[in-house]
């Protein structure tokens, strides 16, 4: 059973970048950047390969990546990512524990804003209703399982794109329509320093109306009830913005978005 990192970065200028990730296992950069080029190295028991691409967005680099992979086991990880030492042990651990299982929900802590957030606390089987809180830092799945179900990550949401995020959710909806396995994994494989993140603006006007869009590319059929649910569960993301207004902009979102998709 081999592992493979799958990293997504941007503006690197060695592939020396790998030392800050305290890998184990084979690797593979996708650096956006202005040019393109390839290289490899090996690096004590492992490989690190590096795509550089003048290619733009988070949706774009993670397809590069699983298009490019070459183990049995591939892992999503963000260019602030520390793995832990035995991580890949772990893994190994969980899919030989659950051979059924196709895409696990593994524990990653991540420090943001000064607070510790650690969303994977339980292990359990995931569905459409409790399994869309979860993001690709997360995330480690059978190559097979993916590409054989053509599945692919949207390039109309995420980083890169102008249309906020969502990109992650879509993912696991589309693994759980093909009728994918997946569980959660309390062991811990990453931590996450988000600190000087940047991407989130806060929950203003432009944040409901592409959650609205997001609503209507998940659930095209239940998008209204999804929203209701979604305004009623994060009551504190409707302190600056009322409740009503928010419900507006996100129905004028999945509107516009439906209406993008002809229907």
């Amino acid at each position: 059973m081999d592992i493979e990192v799958l990293i997504s970065t941007m503006n690197e200028k060695s592939i020396d970048c790998y030392k800050r990730f305290n890998l184990e296992t084979d690797a593979l950069i996708i650096n956006q950047t202005d040019y393109n080029a390839y290289e490899e190295i090996e690096a004590d028991d492992f490989k690190v390969r590096m795509i550089s691409t003048d290619t733009k967005g988070l949706g774009i680099s993670r397809n590069l990546a699983i298009l490019n992979s070459r183990a049995d086991i591939l892992v999503f990880a963000d260019d602030d990512e520390v793995f832990e030492s035995g991580y890949s042990k772990k893994i190994k651990e969980e899919f030989i524990a659950h051979p059924n299982v196709d895409f696990f929900i593994f524990k990653t802590i991540i420090y943001q804003d000064g607070k510790e957030i650690i969303k994977v606390k339980d292990e359990k089987d995931l569905f459409i209703y409790n399994a869309l809180r979860y993001g690709s830092v997360h995330f480690v799945f059978r190559k097979e399982s993916i590409r054989r179900n053509n599945i692919f990550i949207s390039t109309y949401f995420g980083a890169g794109t102008s249309n906020g995020s969502g990109e992650d959710s879509i993912f696991i909806r589309d693994c759980l329509k093909q009728g994918l396995k997946l569980r959660t994994s309390t062991k811990l494989i990453a931590k996450v320093y988000n600190d000087d993140s940047t991407w989130f603006r806060g929950y203003d006007e432009k944040f409901f109306y592409d959650k609205g869009m997001l609503s209507r590319a998940l659930f095209p059929k239940t998008y209204r009830l999804y929203i209701e649910q979604f305004l009623r569960r994060h009551k504190e993301m409707t302190r600056e913005i009322e409740i009503k207004k928010a419900r507006k902009l996100m129905l004028a979102g999945a509107n516009d978005f439906g209406g993008q998709n002809g229907k």
